[in-house]
């Protein structure tokens, strides 16, 4: 197992090393966010005839040569056809069938003049300007054609994407599943929130945050709380691994006789990947492999418990859904003052992301309270190892937190 090793080389590791998840189907309207597990082949051609654009008149385009206001064209109608219906017509020279939005374009016919264009009079119409051929006629396949793949393996759902592959002829799609994460807080000193907080203890905020911030991301979690126990944290592990994917941890990571976490992962027979790494908050983090399922080993304090999660056990989980990507994206702002880092580690900064003036400004958190200061930020100012200082007026690109998607 690596240890004290660089925050991207951390990155990479937990990447190349968390499992893609199975493949399952999901219907149409359920599938925005998720990953494609195989390209989508149109099945069918979209419109399957060609239709109307408007409603009008089919007509043939050069009985309408010379037509307009005030040379109007008299042309017989001879009957209507409608969206979906089975009314079936044919155009010839002197001839216009009326047809609605959405209606089969009758035989013969190569165009359609809008109504707006033509006045009626009894059985006849009269045509008051010009169209030429293909004008208002969607033709078969030019949406979708059959055989065309429509979407691909590995591409996330959108909504539209989702009403494209319902025109190709699918009510459902294969995409990667989400993964179930177990999630469990070690101490003594932890009690669930809502209950009595007795002497010297606190409530379980890292554990809420966590569970939270994968909530946002449209996962299912399980949590629990271990005392400093041995045989506690072992039957944590044992019950939320039993139904989870993934499972993370919070405190007990580090290495005095109270952390526990990564021993009793040791003696489970995980496979250690990595445990601490060059990065603050969060340097404590532990991750490995029990059987085939990630396990991210984070600090208790909440600082640090949050930052390992966004910039480590986050992206891992993301992974395993098949969203390879950054958990967040990066935007360009100008700086607000000095921030510092240290040379021989990536350093995360809390910060405010703000617009002035048509720009992106970002401010660095100077709130005393850690939890409020955490709870108030939209945006990480990432300096990276090797940089000790970032100038105020600098444009810097910083990890934009706004984003709401599942």
């Amino acid at each position: 197992m690596k240890t004290f090793i660089g925050y991207e080389e951390a990155l990479q590791l937990t990447l190349a090393r968390v499992p893609l998840l199975a493949a399952e189907e999901v219907a149409l309207a359920q599938l925005a966010g998720r990953v494609l597990a195989r390209d989508v082949v149109s099945l069918v051609d979209s419109p399957s005839i060609d239709g109307s654009l408007k409603d009008g008149y089919a007509v043939l385009s050069a009985d309408l040569a010379e037509a307009g206001r005030d040379a109007p064209v008299r042309l017989r109608v001879r009957g209507s056809v409608t969206a979906g219906g089975e009314g079936s017509f044919e155009v010839s020279s002197g001839v216009a069938v009326r047809a609605t939005t959405g209606a089969e374009i009758p035989e013969g016919s190569d165009a359609v003049l809008a109504e707006e264009f033509v006045r009626k009079e009894g059985e006849t119409v009269l045509c008051l300007a010009i169209v030429e051929a293909g004008r208002n006629v969607l033709l078969k396949g030019t949406d979708v054609r059959k055989g065309e793949v429509v979407a691909h393996v590995g591409e996330r759902v959108s909504a539209p994407l989702a009403g494209l592959m319902a025109c190709a002829g699918f009510e459902s799609a294969p995409v990667y599943r989400r993964p179930r994460v177990g999630v469990f807080a070690t101490g003594d000193e932890i009690v669930a929130p809502g209950k009595k907080l007795p002497h010297g203890k606190l409530y379980a905020s890292n554990l809420t945050e966590v569970c939270a911030w994968l909530a946002q991301r449209g996962l299912q979690t399980s949590a629990a709380i271990a005392g400093d126990d041995r045989t506690e944290i072992e039957a944590a592990v044992a019950s939320l691994a039993a139904d989870a994917d993934v499972l993370i941890t919070s405190g007990g990571a580090w290495t005095s006789e109270r952390d526990l976490i990564i021993a009793v992962m040791e003696s489970a027979g995980w496979e250690g990947i990595y445990h601490r790494v060059r990065m603050g908050p969060g340097k404590g983090i532990g991750f490995g492999l029990l059987g085939r399922k990630p396990v991210f080993c984070l600090p208790g304090g909440p600082p640090s418990c949050e930052i390992a999660f966004l910039q480590l056990a986050l992206p891992g989980i993301l992974k395993m859904q098949g969203l390879p990507g950054p958990a967040f994206s990066t935007v360009e702002a100008r700086l607000d003052g000095v921030v510092r880092g240290q040379s021989d580690w990536t350093q995360f900064i809390h910060a405010a992301l703000t617009t002035e003036e048509g720009q992106l400004v970002v401010r660095p958190a100077k709130l005393r309270s850690r939890l409020q200061s955490m709870a108030r930020k939209n945006a990480l100012i990432v300096i990276s190892e090797g940089v000790e200082e970032l100038s105020a007026g600098a444009r810097i690109q910083v990890q934009d937190l706004r984003q709401r998607e599942g």
